[in-house]
This record gives structure tokens, sequence and C-alpha cells, in this order.
């Protein structure tokens, strides 16, 4: 149960927040040292604390984020609504044994300060980052929130991103909407979702329905649980873990 914070999972994604878990490192290149997403800390190993640095999002925006793990393949995660990085925590940590994964908090959330809510375009900055330090194929991955968000994002992106994978995502949140921007992605997507999550099964079947790409596979599992408990590590689901990796193989060829 999570799309913002402990509501039942019948209810919209509008009036619902977000959990959060807990640690794997790889020092980035550009890591700024101090007191950078210090609200995170309770997460993240001491390694990972002192990764930490702040990625220019569009407009003025700064956003405390995390790179981990190696590669030429990047994977982005976007978390759920009044979340933070720390919900993909530790479930990053075992696909930084294969990807570079880059996690950040959206602006106003978690660690970032305020900004304009421009999230599909931190999003595509992430992405950015992961190419300018050393990213071949970038793979976009959003929770709740985070789904809608990396939906618009990859239809903004086009072919500068290998694949998107969306889950438990609203069609429209936050004045993002995944439904319209579906009909312009046409790199392969994955769709996960819980079939009883009442608020939001619906929505990720329609914007899967009108996702242009060819190659839409879904993996639904029989829950109610929701965006990132689906691949958490102590809650989630090895069918889906399993289906986001083989995805993620499978568009990148590694």
């Amino acid at each position: 149960m999570v799309a913002g914070c402990g509501a039942p999972a019948h209810q919209p994604a509008a009036t619902r927040s977000p959990a959060a878990p807990a640690p794997v490192a790889a020092a980035t290149p550009t890591a700024a040292r101090g007191s950078v997403g210090a609200a995170d800390w309770y997460c993240l190993s001491a390694p990972e604390r002192r990764a930490m640095f702040l990625l220019r999002g569009p407009g003025r925006d700064h956003l405390a984020a995390l790179s981990i793990g190696t590669g030429r393949v990047a994977v982005i995660l976007a978390h759920q609504s009044s979340g933070s990085l720390c919900q993909w925590w530790p479930y990053a940590r075992s696909l930084a044994v294969r990807f570079r994964v880059v996690a950040f908090d959206f602006d106003g959330l978690g660690a970032s300060m305020a900004g304009d809510g421009n999230y599909p375009g931190e999003v595509a900055a992430a992405a950015r980052w992961a190419r300018d330090h050393g990213a071949r194929q970038v793979v976009l991955m959003g929770a709740s929130m985070g789904g809608t968000a990396v939906m618009v994002a990859a239809a903004r992106l086009g072919g500068a991103i290998a694949g998107v994978i969306d889950l438990s995502g609203p069609a429209d949140f936050a004045g993002m909407n995944a439904l319209g921007a579906a009909r312009r992605v046409h790199v392969p997507a994955l769709f996960g979702y819980g079939t009883l999550d009442l608020g939001f099964a619906p929505d990720v079947r329609h914007v899967r329905a009108a996702t242009a790409a060819r190659d839409k596979p879904v993996v639904a599992i029989r829950s109610q649980d929701h965006g990132v408990d689906l691949v958490s590590p102590e809650i989630g689901y090895a069918a889906v873990r399993a289906a986001v990796l083989r995805f993620i193989q499978g568009v990148t060829g590694r």
C-alpha cells in the first residue's frame, strides 16, 4: 500500500502518499561532500551518504541525488508522491549489482528544495546526467507518481532512452498526463501493477493500451500492493523483480 502515505490501497492517487524502506554505493564523479541529502541519510550507508550530489534540474532546480553501481546501462529511479529516493532502498542496491542506478528526490520532496514541479524535466535531467557520466543506454523507471513522470519524460526523450518502466502510475497526476504522453512513447515499455490496487489498476491498463510502442509487456500481481512495494525485497514479488530485470536486459542487450 503506498502511492503517497499510509492510505488504503483503494484511494485515488491524489490522496495517497508513500512509504520508505533502507542501502551499496559507488562514488559519483561529481559527488558533493558535506550535508547534501541529509534528509535521506536514514536509509543510506556511510559510503552512499558521501556519494550524494546535487543534480541540476530544470530551471534553477538542484536536486538531491545518488548514483550507485557502474556500467554502460543506467536505470533512473523516480519515486512516489510525498516520498524520496529512500523508497527504492534496498531494491536499488540489487539493481546496482548489474547496472548504474541513478536515484533522486523530486523538487520539494526528500532532501530537494522546492521548485516548479516539472517532474518529467527532472527525470530527463537525471537521464542526461547518467549519459554525461558514461551511460550508453538509459532506462527510466518510476513508481506511482514517478510512473506518471517517466511516461511523460519518455514521450519527450524519444529514442534517447532504451525503455521505460511504469509501476502503478496514475494516468494523470500533478499536471502530468501519462495517458496523452503514452501515444508518443515508441520505445519498449513495461507496466506493472496490483490487480486489487483499485485506484490505480485501471489507469495502468489504459495507459498501456494507449502506448504507441509495440513492445509493451505487463506484469500484473493479484495484490493491493502498489508502486515500489511491488519490487521491494521485503514486501514485493519475485515475479515483478524478474520481469523488470528481464526487460532491462532485453532492451539494452545486457
